[in-house]
């Protein structure tokens, strides 16, 4: 599948998460690429000021954390699973991460307590 370049436009939420892991699941029958999860994930994790003083609720920090492993376990893939050399011939949209992480993750956001 050709996949866009262009960023998923989705508020910030832990529905738009579990929507996106769960296209995730889909690997190249998505709508979206990996790459475009992940940028989602790591602009989610930016809107949110993560400081002490911060009242986050704990759902919602639970989302951000897991939306910030995302982010850091698809850096960790393409550390071990490529070279640099690997990397310079196809774009980042290419890259697809096991299905098993995406499926880690949305039980991870299913199973936190959903705000009223």
């Amino acid at each position: 599948m050709a996949w866009s370049d262009t960023p998923i436009q989705k508020p910030y939420s832990l529905v738009n998460l579990a929507d996106l892991l769960s296209q995730g699941l889909l690997g190249s029958m998505s709508r979206f690429s990996h790459f475009q999860i992940v940028e989602w994930c790591s602009h989610f994790v930016e809107n949110y000021d993560l400081t002490p003083n911060n009242d986050i609720p704990i759902p919602a920090a639970s989302a951000i954390a897991l939306a910030d492993d995302v982010v850091v376990q698809w850096e960790l893939f393409l550390a071990t699973q490529y070279t640099l050399d690997d990397l310079s011939k196809f774009t980042l949209s290419d890259v697809v991460m096991p299905k098993a992480y995406f499926e880690q993750w949305l039980n991870r956001v299913l199973a936190l307590p959903t705000q009223h």
